[in-house]
């Protein structure tokens, strides 16, 4: 056998198992499409998440500590380990919600959620990590499937040098939610589809000055029925530039939005894409494991951190004879807020309100939470009767709306155990944004 394990995907998981498994003296390769491991091609929101909406249980706690030289240490204390980063890095401290004539929330206001750090400079640093540590890397080379074998598994690639086969012991899938590994079992098979695949543009843009206060670091949210998506946001990025979800032309002509994009230059574009399919309940089949957004509709960059960790430390101690996979199964199914169907019915429940008002609705909802700490959206879906009084045919629209949402997900509902928390308490969900530290109490 010629590796003990083979990573397929060079993103945040697969870098930080190629890492873990180099730093503990495994024989590792990992496997990447991209000819440059750390270029970004793929839009996703960067950030190093310290609390936010959903208790994530992979980061409970994380701290960040930095040093005079300029090295961020990224403490994952619940794992035990850290990742060190140096390169852009600043605080999100507002989370900023705008309507389309610009009534705001603010579900986070001058409080610390976050850090916003720049990805290409986090791969690049994970990459030389695991280089150093003695793990091969093998770029411009597409996985195109695994199969298990009596003694570990054999991948199927295809590179320069035409369709090989390599053999290892042991192999994680870290390639994506378009995962290749994942189909080649079937996995996909056993998940419902939440979403199809969303195709769209994120712009990086020079000299936006969005007229919100705290925006210098904040992410913004804006929830405009009448733009192409219904949806944008605006948040941090390296440098001077902004990062920008949605269209940027349609925005700037609109009169509350205009001011901001008078100076603004789009420097690069980049693709949005992806697919949400409920969750793998058991991510292992025979000696692989699927970690990150190829077994979980939403991992977020240091949830897919965490997954190559410690399915790493599974699979060495299933290398010991000891029960790692069962181990890690335990610690999947309850680090992810999407291992219950509430997870769904949040999502469902904040998107609705674009699908379903127009404009001038949604300046009604933003105006009546007008500078409260919560998100409208959800709020509205927990208690529809705040409006009943003013708006009695926008109340009844809301409602039939969200009492129509169990029906349309009864899909994705299906693939979960009846013991889901959904099931005892369907509004559980609908609960504020809460910090994690909160979550877990």
């Amino acid at each position: 056998m010629k590796y003990d394990l083979i990573v397929i995907g060079g993103g945040p998981g697969g870098l930080m198992a190629a890492r873990t498994a180099a730093e503990d003296s495994l024989k590792v390769v990992l496997i990447e499409r991209k000819r440059d491991v750390a270029k970004v091609d793929r839009a996703c929101l960067q950030i190093f998440y310290l609390r936010w909406v959903c208790p994530d249980e992979y980061l409970e706690p994380v701290t960040v500590e930095s040093t005079p030289d300029g090295i961020h240490k990224l403490h994952f204390l619940g794992p035990g380990f850290t990742v060190d980063f140096k390169g852009s890095f600043k605080p999100y401290l507002n989370a900023i919600w705008v309507s389309p004539s610009g009534h705001k929330v603010y579900p986070f206001k001058n409080e610390l959620f976050g850090y916003f750090y720049d990805k290409e400079s986090l791969l690049a640093g994970l990459l030389a990590s695991a280089e150093k540590a003695g793990a091969e890397i093998i770029t411009g080379t597409l996985a195109l499937g695994a199969e298990n074998t009596p003694d570990g598994v054999n991948v199927f690639i295809r590179g320069k040098n035409g369709t090989q086969i390599l053999k290892a012991k042991t192999a994680i899938a870290a390639d994506g939610n378009t995962s290749k590994v994942v189909d080649s079992f079937g996995l996909n098979e056993k998940r419902a589809t939440f979403a199809a695949s969303a195709k769209g543009t994120a712009y990086y843009m020079a000299g936006v000055e969005p007229q919100v206060l705290g925006h210098e670091t904040g992410w913004i949210s804006l929830n405009i029925p009448s733009l192409p998506g219904g949806r944008g946001g605006i948040g941090l990025f390296t440098g001077e530039l902004k990062w920008l979800v949605g269209d940027y032309q349609a925005m700037a002509k609109i009169p509350t939005f205009a001011p901001w994009f008078e100076k603004a230059q789009v420097v690069k574009t980049m693709a949005i894409s992806g697919a949400q399919r409920s969750p793998l309940r058991e991510p292992i089949v025979g000696n692989v494991i699927a970690v990150g957004d190829a077994a979980t509709p939403e991992a977020w960059i240091q949830g897919a951190i965490a997954c190559g960790y410690q399915a790493v430390k599974a699979i060495e101690k299933q290398l010991n004879g000891q029960k790692g996979y069962p181990e890690y199964i335990k610690w999947w199914q309850r680090s992810f807020y999407s291992m219950d169907p509430g997870y769904f019915r949040r999502v469902a429940c904040h998107r609705a309100l674009n699908s379903i008002c127009n404009d001038e609705e949604v300046d009604y909802i933003y105006q009546f939470f007008e500078n409260e700490r919560v998100v409208p959206t959800l709020e509205l879906a927990r208690k529809p009767e705040h409006i009943k009084k003013d708006r009695p045919e926008l109340y009844q629209k809301v409602k039939n709306s969200l009492d129509n949402i169990p029906k349309k997900l009864e899909p994705v509902f299906a693939t979960y155990p009846p013991e889901s928390a959904i099931f005892k308490d369907p509004d559980a969900c609908l609960g504020r944004w809460i910090p994690y530290s909160e979550a877990i109490l």
